[in-house]
């Protein structure tokens, strides 16, 4: 069994804010990392909605998520599979007690992964993680800078 994966940002805007910048995939894009984070089945962060990441690196990988709950703008989760293995997603907004909001995502693994070591998938979804809340906060603090000045 594979360890939880846990990070965390804080970011200066408001819950809401926060909220829709993660939904934002484009941030994903562009960058060498993912090749495509498209939605394929129903209407984007609606229940049961499915998205496809075509991963590039740390390792190449197709991963098919699925809204599992949303309750905007406190919490998203998501079933994601890839690589032999399946992930809880739980994505947490809250406010940061320092102002702003802070953002707490989880990853927690079932099964036993058939194409890549333990190890190695630990490392991407480590990777994957802190990117995807990375980026997010880049964007985040690139909106409150332009809502500023």
């Amino acid at each position: 069994m594979l360890p939880r994966v846990e990070y965390s940002v804080s970011v200066p805007v408001p819950v809401d804010a926060a909220f829709q910048a993660f939904q934002d995939l484009e941030r994903l894009l562009h960058r060498g990392i993912y090749d495509a984070a498209l939605w394929t089945e129903g209407a984007p962060w609606q229940v049961r909605s499915r998205l496809r990441y075509i991963v590039v690196r740390p390792v190449r990988a197709t991963v098919s998520a699925v809204v599992t709950s949303i309750n905007p703008p406190h919490s998203i989760s998501l079933l994601n599979h890839g690589l032999g293995v399946t992930a809880e997603q739980n994505v947490y907004f809250g406010p940061d007690l320092k102002g702003g909001t802070r953002v707490r995502m989880t990853m927690d693994f079932v099964g036993k992964p058939s194409e890549l070591s333990e190890s190695a998938i630990h490392e991407a979804a480590t990777f994957i993680t802190k990117d995807a809340l990375d980026t997010m906060a880049t964007l985040c603090q690139r909106r409150a800078s332009s809502a500023s000045g």
